[in-house]
């Protein structure tokens, strides 16, 4: 008569350690993913990011106004609030046949803007985080606020000022 190694009927030892492995891997997994992983979770403070919109048309570079909300354009995502507004004339880098040489002329009608947006958000060891969107420089946003939307990149992050 063979034994059975099964315990209450159903598992038998393998089993029941198999199942404390998962159920200990879910537990360290999702305590994981809440808390931000190892490094743990950051104190939130305020962040500024400058997003630099080039060839934008002049009407639009004066449309910004300090203290309105700024939003992404694709994901609707809210970006934090317009701390301070610049533009200067988009200039392009154009070949001149007449003095056998590259020049850099403006271009009429067009802007550079350049946004500061402000918002409060964290940073861990490997990123800044402002309003929930992850900030680096580099970045390529779709600005939009009341009147206005451009597509940006952008090319400082400063923390807190």
């Amino acid at each position: 008569m063979k034994k059975s190694r099964k315990l209450f009927g159903i598992f038998n030892i393998v089993d029941i350690i198999l199942i404390f492995l998962v159920i200990a891997a879910g537990v360290i997994g999702v305590k994981l993913f809440m808390h931000g992983g190892p490094g743990g979770s950051a104190a939130t403070k305020t962040y500024s990011y400058v997003v630099q919109g080039r060839q934008v048309l002049e009407e639009t570079a004066g449309v910004p106004v300090i203290g309105e909300k700024v939003y992404n354009s694709s994901t609707a995502a809210y970006l934090g609030v317009v701390k301070k507004v610049t533009s200067e004339p988009y200039n392009e880098v154009i070949y001149s046949k007449e003095i056998g040489a590259y020049q850099k002329l403006p271009v009429e009608g067009y802007s550079d803007v350049l946004l500061t947006i402000e918002g409060s958000g964290t940073e861990t060891e490997k990123d800044i985080t402002v309003e929930g969107t992850t900030v680096k420089v580099g970045l390529e946003l779709n600005v939009k606020g009341k009147g206005y939307a451009f597509q940006g990149i952008v090319v400082e992050v400063r923390d807190g000022e």
